[in-house]
């Protein structure tokens, strides 16, 4: 009988301060058949030691410690060690449920689905709601082309983006890495691994906390690196045309538009031309490939404000 183990992997970089909260979330799964991979990505602080400490005292946990290569390259290295029949991916600031694997393994068994997916709650660092809320998700089995459409079109379509809400078939990954040197690196896996389910499970329950904390990765104040975003919804957009589907890539293509405005908008243009000018360049061409002539606004306006040089912002 094949293994049921699943595999969680935790990327670990200075979070000296969540780490033991997150880790003991996940050793207090009801699912018995775990290994726990925390992956510190040469984090400067002791959350190296934090994590042979718990290495030596529970035998579910190994821990690989690597040079600082950034979130997909120790998502990728604790994906290289897995050696369960099932893959998740808890972010080290974050914590869950004590029955999310258990349900999210039901789920897969039941459905036969390749990945399931669950709801999930954002809040502070005090555990308190953040934002307004969100419309629960339905319990559903979908197939790629309908949660591609729940990315784009449903209210808070990330909770169908991001990797952490869900548990994976190990299969999912043969021969499939998440993109390294970039940030948003969810964003940019949302057609490859759909494009390898079968079917794709949902269920209702809230059972993952994203912990929205200064200093995070999509809290902090480097706007530029907001750019690697881009390819992710233009890698979509392109997709969706081959499909034929002009809604979904009118939705990725706005996507594109919306984030590289946000950019412009909060960095000096002139400064950043040399890296703005591709994200540009790639945005409008894409647009008016597709007859959406924002593009051609969107290509002027920067042309005419990278020339100004310091101070050329929005």
């Amino acid at each position: 009988m094949e293994s049921e183990k699943i595999s969680v992997i935790i990327p670990v970089y200075k979070v000296e301060k969540y780490l033991a909260k997150c880790v003991d979330s996940v050793l207090a799964q009801t699912y018995g058949d775990l290994e726990i991979l925390l992956v510190d990505d040469g984090s400067p602080d002791g959350c190296g030691a934090i994590c042979d400490g718990y290495a030596s005292r529970d035998s579910r946990v190994r821990v690989i410690h690597k040079p600082n290569g950034g979130l997909s390259s120790a998502r990728n290295a604790g994906l290289d060690a897995a050696s369960g029949a099932y893959v998740g991916f808890v972010d080290s600031d974050d914590y869950i449920d004590p029955a999310m694997y258990e349900k999210l393994h039901a789920a897969l068994v039941s459905t036969g689905a390749d990945v399931c997916v669950c709801d999930v709650v954002y809040v502070d660092e005090q555990g308190a709601l953040k934002g307004p809320p969100i419309p629960p998700m339905a319990e559903e089995v979908l197939s790629p082309e309908q949660a591609w459409r729940r990315v784009e079109l449903a209210d808070d379509g990330w909770r169908y983006v991001t990797a952490w809400n869900r548990l994976y078939r190990r299969a999912v990954f043969d021969g499939l890495r998440f993109q390294e040197g970039k940030i948003h690196e969810d964003e940019l896996s949302v057609v490859p691994i759909y494009a390898r389910c079968r079917s794709i499970a949902v269920i209702p329950d809230v059972l993952y906390w994203d912990v929205g904390r200064p200093g995070s990765i999509m809290t902090g104040s480097a706007a530029m690196r907001r750019l690697d975003a881009v390819d992710g919804y233009l890698e979509r957009a392109r997709f969706y045309r081959s499909k034929g589907w002009d809604d979904l890539t009118r939705v990725a293509l706005g996507r594109a538009y919306d984030r590289v405005w946000m950019v412009l908008r909060a960095v000096d243009v002139g400064e950043n031309a040399s890296a703005l000018g591709p994200a540009v360049r790639r945005t409008a061409g894409a647009m008016l490939r597709s007859a959406d002539l924002r593009g051609a606004w969107l290509w002027l306006w920067y042309a005419g404000h990278s020339r100004r040089g310091k101070g050329g912002r929005a």
